[in-house]
């Protein structure tokens, strides 16, 4: 069923890693690639076309492929990706998340999202099959399967398991003696494939909303809200850019912020609130001046910032720096006159 995409044996051994890294980026995806093996690396692939329906066969030693967000924007096929392991210490990071994969374990993403795969399989090969599939395929809009998307599927789920069957009997050679497939029958394949995928997401929406309930919420709302600490000083950090970073709708990323008392607007502002008010007390940063530590957390402009701040402390920005200040000379001075 699968074609010979590339053999690293076929080649010498300084061309190996090299080949590689272009035919499987041309091949399954653009990724950056580099590994500690690359001197003597080893490597097959093997791929079919179902249709429209994508899967190759990978086998591969130590390495890390990166999907920058460069690479996103450059070239996007807009594709959903199921990658099954089948060995080796396999690890994907994904939004900042690091998910270690077990082997027989599917793993759901999709192309337009950064992400990193990192391998480990000492002197032995790992292995995987990636399932490339258009999104307009499945009847899942983005929004119905965003919650699914960079989760792996345990190796005990009953359809999980029956898809990593129909995986594995498309992609070993076919018994000797058997008829060909016929080009007629790849694309019934990527259909029955697709269907096959559709019917585990729909089986994991299920659970999740069932066995997850609040404490799924509380999940996402705790990655939300780690997301938006990280990138606290960041302009472009707005509600519509987190609820794109994490593929869902901007209604449902503010539902999330009901129970928290204020919006997502008013969450993000208060806490780059919080950053000034702690950096203007820092004995340490007494000497940075004041517009630089209010840029630093994402008010370019001092007056926006002087108007905020005494919303939110009755004080000016200046007014609590000296105050701070005070208490701070006054406590060191208390404590050389015990001494």
């Amino acid at each position: 069923m699968l074609s010979t995409v590339f053999r690293s044996d076929d080649l010498p051994i300084e061309q190996r890693f090299d080949t590689w890294r272009e035919l499987s980026s041309r091949a399954v995806l653009k990724t950056l690639i580099d590994s500690d093996r690359a001197t003597d690396f080893r490597a097959t692939l093997r791929a079919a076309s179902l249709g429209p329906v994508q899967v190759s066969a990978m086998t591969y030693q130590s390495m890390r492929a990166r999907r920058t967000p460069r690479l996103v924007r450059a070239a996007d096929p807009e594709l959903y990706q199921l990658a099954l392991t089948r060995g080796g210490r396999q690890s994907m990071t994904w939004h900042d998340r690091q998910l270690i994969l077990g082997n027989g374990e599917l793993f759901f993403y999709d192309t337009s999202v950064p992400f990193t795969a990192e391998i480990r399989a000492g002197q032995a090969a790992a292995s995987s099959v990636m399932v490339q599939v258009p999104r307009e395929l499945l009847p899942m809009g983005r929004g119905q399967v965003a919650d699914l998307l960079g989760t792996r599927v345990p190796a005990s789920d009953p359809i999980g398991l029956l898809l990593r069957q129909f995986i594995g009997a498309i992609t070993h050679p076919a018994p000797a003696g058997a008829a060909p497939y016929t080009a007629a029958d790849a694309g019934r394949l990527g259909l029955v494939l697709t269907d096959l995928l559709t019917a585990l997401l729909g089986r994991q929406r299920e659970l999740t909303g069932t066995l997850l309930g609040r404490a799924g919420k509380d999940t996402q709302l705790a990655c939300v809200q780690a997301y938006i600490e990280r990138r606290l000083g960041d302009l472009d950090l707005t509600p519509a850019a987190v609820a794109e970073a994490h593929h869902i709708s901007l209604r449902s990323l503010h539902r999330l912020f009901e129970e928290q008392g204020t919006g997502v607007a008013g969450w993000i502002r208060a806490r780059r609130l919080e950053r000034c008010h702690h950096d203007l007390a820092d004995p340490a940063l007494a000497s940075r001046p004041i517009h630089t530590i209010a840029a630093r957390w994402g008010f370019p402009r001092p007056a926006d910032f002087s108007r905020a701040f005494r919303a939110a402390y009755g004080v000016t920005p200046g007014a609590h720096r000296r105050l701070a200040t005070a208490t701070d000379e006054s406590s060191e001075g208390s404590q050389r006159a015990e001494h």
